[in-house]
């Protein structure tokens, strides 16, 4: 067999293999995790270790867990979770359930009013949306939230 033939059987061998059996490094999304985040990482043998994030590399993740440095690694790491705020998620929510409930009391207020109907019901969504928001956003930014960083 010459080295010609051998490189295509090798090439055609590789393109049969699995992307997920390849070598994968760590996504961007971990790369970017800022330095003291509080990440969690559950392995894959079912251990969930919480602590600081000091960094991350393409194979292996680096942390601070009860004042040591821990080192996991890329393929024992089955999720791997960043601590944050819910901020978004509760100015979403806030804002959907404030413009309805705003929408349809003005909606009724409005059948009373001297008003034409839909005018008071539009003003209740606007104001309600934002006032919904806000207040949503204030109360998702006081609780915390795991976002999903790996895989």
């Amino acid at each position: 067999m010459n080295c010609g033939m051998t490189v295509v059987i090798l090439v055609c061998g590789l393109s049969l293999i699995p992307p997920s059996a390849r070598a994968q490094g760590m996504p961007e999304s971990v790369l970017r995790i800022k330095p003291r985040s509080t990440v969690r990482v559950e392995t894959t043998s079912l251990v969930t270790i919480e602590g600081q994030f000091l960094r991350a590399s393409q194979d292996s993740v680096f942390l601070v867990v009860r004042d040591s440095a821990t080192v996991v690694l890329r393929p024992e790491t089955q999720a791997l979770y960043e601590r944050g705020s819910g901020t978004k998620s509760g100015a979403i929510i806030g804002g959907i359930i404030g413009a309805v409930g705003l929408g349809i009391f003005g909606a009724v207020d409005s059948e009373e009013a001297d008003v034409p109907t839909g005018y008071l019901a539009l003003a209740g969504v606007a104001i309600g949306a934002v006032g919904g928001a806000v207040v949503g956003g204030l109360i998702g930014a006081a609780s915390h939230k795991w976002h999903r960083r790996y895989p």
